[in-house]
């Protein structure tokens, strides 16, 4: 897998004319990389509303620290019975605080490291040309478009970032 990025990349001063960029590119098979300062959900819509994993993960560890915290003191509590005034020796109530942080631990952890993991995928997957990265107006007031394509499609691109009024446009060969 190589990242090395080849492609174009535009900057855009309104957030009308970066969707509608978006939209177009969409239509002709391309899944752009869009670089923003905030959330915008205007984004979202225009890049068909993709779906992290993200949830899923923090739902399925959330689980397993859920059951870990109950069965574990149901385990050590069964295996090692103290009997006292002929209480119940697994019993709910008790175990609950234990599945709760269990649950809270093991859900934020594997959430931070399944989020870790998947930037590491999608920067290797998806490069971004080191001089957008390091473009500052992306973190105050200005929208950003990346396109990966071949050396053939440069100046369709261009010219399509040019057309939904990208302020600046720069291609680069990988």
């Amino acid at each position: 897998m190589s990242t090395k990025f080849s492609g174009v990349w535009g900057t855009f001063e309104y957030l009308d004319d970066t969707t509608e960029a978006i939209e177009e590119l969409r239509k002709k098979g391309v899944e752009p990389t869009v670089l923003s300062p905030c959330p915008r959900h205007e984004i979202d819509h225009a890049l068909g509303e993709p779906q992290s994993p993200v949830p899923f993960i923090s739902l399925f560890f959330g689980a397993l620290g859920c059951l870990i915290g109950y069965s574990l003191p149901a385990w050590t509590a069964s295996d090692w019975v103290l009997p006292v005034g002929g209480k119940p020796i697994v019993t709910i109530t008790p175990f609950t605080i234990i599945g709760f942080e269990m649950t809270i631990l093991h859900a934020a952890i594997f959430t931070l490291l399944g989020l870790t993991i998947l930037i590491i995928i999608d920067s290797l997957k998806n490069p971004i040309p080191k001089a957008a990265r390091e473009y500052l107006r992306f973190q105050r007031d200005r929208f950003g478009i990346v396109v990966r394509c071949e050396a053939s499609q440069y100046t369709l691109y261009e010219d399509l970032l040019k057309k939904y009024q990208a302020e600046e446009v720069y291609v680069e060969k990988g």
